[in-house]
C-alpha cells in the first residue's frame, strides 16, 4: 500500500502547486478550481487508502517481489459479456450533457446512473 500510497500524494502535491502556479500566472478561476479538484481527489483516494485499506497486503510494496510472485492473485471480478458498462457510460455521459443543457436530464440521467450501479451490485454477487 505504501507504493500506492506514495504515488497518490505526490500527485496531489504536484496538482495542488501547479493550481497555485496557474492562478498566479492566468487568473482563471475555472482552470485553478479543476487543478484544486484533481488535487482534492487524489487526496481523498490517499485518505481512503490510509483509512480503509490499512492492512493490505499488495505485492508491489514487496522489495523483493517478481513478476511471478504476482501471477495468479485475485483482483476481482469482471463480467465479460454485460451491457452495464456500455449504459452506465452513456448514463455519465447524459448527466454531463445533462449539466450543460437541462436539468431535467441531468436528474434524469443521475437516476440511471445510480440504477445501473445498483445493478453492478446485483451481478456481482
Amino acid at each position: 500500500m505504501t507504493v500506492g500510497l506514495r504515488l497518490f500524494l505526490s500527485s496531489a502535491a504536484f496538482g495542488i502547486v501547479i493550481s497555485i502556479a496557474y492562478w498566479f500566472t492566468s487568473r482563471e478561476i475555472v482552470g485553478t478550481f479543476l487543478l484544486g479538484v484533481m488535487a482534492f481527489a487524489l487526496c481523498f483516494v490517499a485518505g481512503y487508502m490510509i483509512v480503509a485499506e490499512r492492512e493490505a497486503d499488495l505485492v508491489g510494496d514487496d522489495r523483493d517481489a517478481t513478476n511471478a510472485s504476482a501471477a495468479g492473485e485475485l483482483v476481482g471480478t469482471y463480467t465479460i459479456r454485460s451491457p452495464l458498462p456500455l449504459g452506465a457510460a452513456f448514463a455519465i455521459t447524459a448527466v454531463a450533457v445533462g449539466i450543460v443543457i437541462s436539468p431535467t436530464i441531468a436528474i434524469l440521467a443521475l437516476v440511471a446512473t445510480l440504477a445501473f450501479g445498483a445493478l453492478f451490485i446485483i451481478q456481482s454477487r
